[in-house]
């Protein structure tokens, strides 16, 4: 209901009203006049600009006033013609009466802002209620001409009917129920009269079943219904559709006097409903893809869906893979690269279909890792991890034996570890290039190797770059034997080298060549940590042989060319003393002498390194990595000092011989000159770990030396 800002009976209204005059409500005229605050209505005895006439559809005389009603449309309730075809902004409404066959200005209203009223269409059905109600004294009696107006009470029923059914003819209208009509009757004279038009149907409003969903399958789909409309009365439209989205579905009466049951009205009832998407199936075959170096070959995915969105492949690491195709089909091919990384194959949300996605677990393992760790206890076991978490412990030689093996000689870089002979150096053991980390972990440590670059990792001490122009190297050499007396190169069926200083048998063997060396701490180093993943326990002598010698003098070498298998101990039994033990082709690493260690000094910072075998020296040029504890160790710390590489040294000795790391480990500052092994002389503390000093120009004839090539 529009709202208005001033409405006055006008002056010739009051008039008749005083004068108790007979009047007939003849129309209510519209219009779109402009009015100021300050304009008395009162005087006014027509219209500023009239746009159109409507008839009263109710009239009557109260106890205190007259009641007057009127429905303003845009189109006419009888036959859906147009009444306005142009826009206007209604601003001003008059009533108007007769008497004695005058038609008068019997009273107004305004709005400042007015009411928009749209030309009809043919569906913008516009209705706009007015009620008048004046405040009279007198004898007056108020009529109204029924005419077109009472045609029109079917699309009166908002207005009217809903108030008629209670009050039955209080207000000089009142409905008739007859079967499935209203008729509605008007009183005149004092007789009730058909008011004309008709009756007015009254049609059972349809209720939707809102607990019914509608998913996409690419059929076509109907509205659900509690009660479903009356077809033969209710135009359906929007009710059926095939695509996801959401609709609106318009139930509008057939026929002009009708109304709905629940509401008494003609209102066209609508009702949303929804389509959802659906969501697509997505078989994506393989879902699990591994390389390795036997399998490098272009993996085919393969994708099936019902929807017609777009299929990407993303989210792999590009350093692992490559990923081409479109579509149903991609090719995944490998770096070559270690690691592991998952591909989404996702197909696209469309207008019918949800998004889907299945991933591909791709694992890649070029790059292998074992590892082991200790728990810093007093044990000497470790425990193995990584890739060798699953490995049972090697089986060494011992003489008579004829099953032995290890896990790892399947494994890089244990498994290219091998014999070959060198003119200027005798014979060799080649050891490949490898990665390794070392983990600081409370009071233990733990150890991998990686057969290739891994981040996290460094080349190993022995292989690293060394500052010497030749960068890392893909593979050194340490020699089989201990040098040989007189020659100094690694020889078999001759005694080693013995009784010199280290700087003597450091000149002694570069003199072989200028890329051999005396073998330095880095490679011995290097040699501990093949060890202690192949064989995860501390006690070398224990788990290979307890190997020394003879308990008087050195022997000749050469004792292992029988054996049949890289490492053991061509002696009885494991705990049998003497000269029998080797470790992947190197013989004697705790047997016959120690070896002199190159590389390192002892002074007052602790160890000190040195990379470059050009600057070797038995007190200068060395970078400090800490102080060792002196004696059996029995905690370790691990160090990373610039210019060295990762290594471990004890940092407490309250450990024994079956303890812990079960080797010695020596310090003093006052004696510069290492070396590592055991040698003729028989106890259990000189295993693969042992590690003694010496003063530069001390030589023994128990401690000799081992050749390195560097090439």
């Amino acid at each position: 209901m529009v709202s208005f800002d001033r409405s006055a009976v006008t002056v010739r209204g009051k008039e008749l009203l005083n004068a108790g005059a007979d009047l007939t409500f003849t129309r209510i005229a519209v219009g779109d006049g402009a009015y100021t605050s300050s304009e008395d209505i009162t005087t006014r005895t027509a219209l500023k600009s009239l746009k159109y006439n409507y008839e009263p559809s109710s009239a009557e005389r109260t106890g205190d006033g007259i009641e007057i009603g009127a429905l303003i449309t845009n189109y006419d309730p009888t036959d859906d013609s147009t009444i306005v075809d142009t826009t206007f902004n209604m601003t001003e409404v008059g009533l108007y009466a007769t008497n004695e066959g005058t038609e008068y200005l019997f009273a107004m209203c305004i709005s400042y802002s007015g009411e928009r009223i749209p030309a009809y269409t043919g569906v913008n059905k516009t209705e706009v209620v007015i009620d008048w109600k004046i405040a009279v004294t007198g004898d007056a009696t108020v009529t109204f001409a029924p005419g077109s107006a009472a045609a029109r009470a079917s699309d009166l029923n908002a207005h009217v009917i809903q108030q008629v059914l209670s009050s039955d003819g209080a207000h000089g209208i009142r409905a008739v129920k007859d079967g499935d009509e209203i008729k509605l009757q008007v009183k005149d004279g004092g007789v009730w009269k058909d008011a004309g038009g008709g009756g007015t149907t009254i049609v059972p409003a349809p209720v939707q079943d809102t607990s019914e969903t509608y998913t996409y399958d690419g059929t076509a789909q109907s509205i659900a219904w509690t009660s479903a409309p009356d077809l033969t009365k209710v135009l359906v439209t929007g009710d059926s559709a095939t695509n996801a989205g959401t609709y609106t579905c318009t139930c509008t009466l057939k026929g002009n006097n009708a109304v709905w049951g629940d509401t008494l009205d003609a209102v066209p009832k609508t009702f949303t409903w929804t389509i959802d998407k659906a969501a697509p199936t997505l078989n994506v075959s393989p879902t699990a893809i591994s390389f390795d170096k036997d399998h490098t070959s272009e993996v085919v995915v393969g994708v099936t869906t019902n929807s017609d969105g777009t299929v990407s492949a993303t989210g792999y690491d590009t350093d692992l893979v490559t990923v081409t195709g479109s579509g149903t089909t991609w090719r995944v091919t490998p770096e070559q690269v270690t690691g592991e990384t998952t591909m989404t194959i996702e197909v696209a949300a469309t207008s019918n279909y949800l998004a889907a996605t299945q991933n591909v677990g791709i694992t890649c393992t070029f790059t292998a890792v074992y590892g082991a760790s200790w728990d810093g206890t007093s044990t000497t076991a470790w425990t193995r991890t990584d890739q060798a978490a699953s490995f049972t412990d090697p089986v060494p030689y011992v003489a008579g034996a004829t099953n032995y093996g290890s896990p790892f000689d399947n494994c890089s870089p244990w498994k290219d570890m091998k014999k070959v002979e060198d003119s200027a150096a005798g014979t060799l053991v080649e050891i490949p290039k490898f990665w390794y980390k070392i983990t600081q972990s409370g009071a233990g440590m733990k150890i991998q190797i990686a057969d290739g670059e891994m981040d996290g990792f460094s080349v190993s001490p022995a292989h690293m770059d060394r500052g010497d122009g030749k960068g890392e190297r893909d593979k050194i050499y340490v020699g089989r034997y201990h040098c040989a007396t007189s020659t100094y190169k690694s020889t078999t069926g001759v005694k080693p080298a013995a009784n010199a200083t280290r700087s003597a048998m450091r000149t002694s063997i570069h003199n072989l060549g200028t890329t051999i060396w005396q073998i330095d701490f880095a490679t011995r180093f290097t040699l501990w940590l093949l060890y202690i993943v192949e064989f995860a326990d501390w006690n070398s002598q224990a788990k290979i042989g307890y190997g020394c010698g003879d308990n008087s003098a050195t022997g000749n070498m050469g004792y292992t060319d029988s054996m049949p298998y890289h490492t053991g101990t061509t002696q009885a039994s494991r705990t049998t003393y003497g000269l029998g033990t080797q470790y992947r082709y190197i013989e004697g690493l705790w047997d016959n002498v120690y070896d002199w260690l190159d590389g390192c000094y002892y002074d007052s910072n602790g160890l000190n390194i040195i990379k470059n075998p050009s600057s070797f020296s038995d007190s200068s040029g060395g970078t400090a990595v800490g102080v060792p504890s002196s004696g059996y160790p029995s905690a370790f710390s691990v160090k990373n000092v610039s210019g060295t590489y990762t290594l471990f040294i004890p940092t407490a000795a309250s450990g024994s011989d079956s303890t812990y790391s079960c080797d010695g480990w020596l310090f003093d500052a006052s004696y510069p000159c290492l070396y590592a092994g055991g040698d003729f002389g028989r106890n259990l503390d000189l295993g693969m770990f042992f590690v003694g000093y010496s003063s530069v120009t001390s030589a023994y004839a128990g401690r000799g030396c081992r050749l390195l090539k560097l090439p």
